[in-house]
């Protein structure tokens, strides 16, 4: 039993670490099957590349606890399945954690790509219009009267 799922969890240690090498290296091929799969994802080469990239390391690091789960395993024995299990549970999360990670990427990289293509600035480009528009103006401040609050101030202290 402990040889079956020792075995098992290699066999997933390795799905996880190829993937997760080819999504770091921004080598994973566009998929149904395989990867982050939020609308967002899809809509361009360079945002399927960002995303996965910023999920692989996650999902090697997933894959090596997995590696451990299966080197524990085939020695397991008693209160000693207690480690496998918990390697099993952080490759489970960091599997999520990576998907997460790499959906948020998306999200935002998808949203930069509509404003530049509605021709939308941002506000550290110096305007925060959209659609070619002006930024609003400063508000006026009359610096006599801050001036004068100061001095009161000064006098008062």
């Amino acid at each position: 039993m402990s040889v079956l799922i020792g075995v098992i969890l290699l066999v997933l240690a390795l799905l996880l670490l190829v993937v997760g090498v080819l999504a770091a290296t921004r080598r994973l091929p566009g998929n149904s099957v395989i990867g982050i799969r939020v609308p967002e994802v899809r809509k361009s080469r360079e945002v399927w590349d960002s995303s996965h990239a910023m999920a692989g390391p996650l999902w090697i690091f997933s894959g090596v606890a997995l590696v451990f789960g299966a080197l524990i395993a085939f020695v397991a024995s008693g209160w000693l399945w207690i480690l496998p299990v918990v390697t099993v549970v952080v490759a489970i999360v960091g599997v999520a954690s990576g998907a997460n990670v790499g959906a948020r990427t998306a999200t935002v990289l998808d949203a930069q790509n509509k404003q530049q293509e509605e021709g939308c600035s941002s506000c550290a480009d110096g305007g925060c219009g959209c659609g070619g528009g002006e930024a609003a103006p400063a508000p006026a401040v009359d610096l006599d009267a801050v001036r004068r609050a100061a001095s009161a101030e000064n006098r008062q202290s």
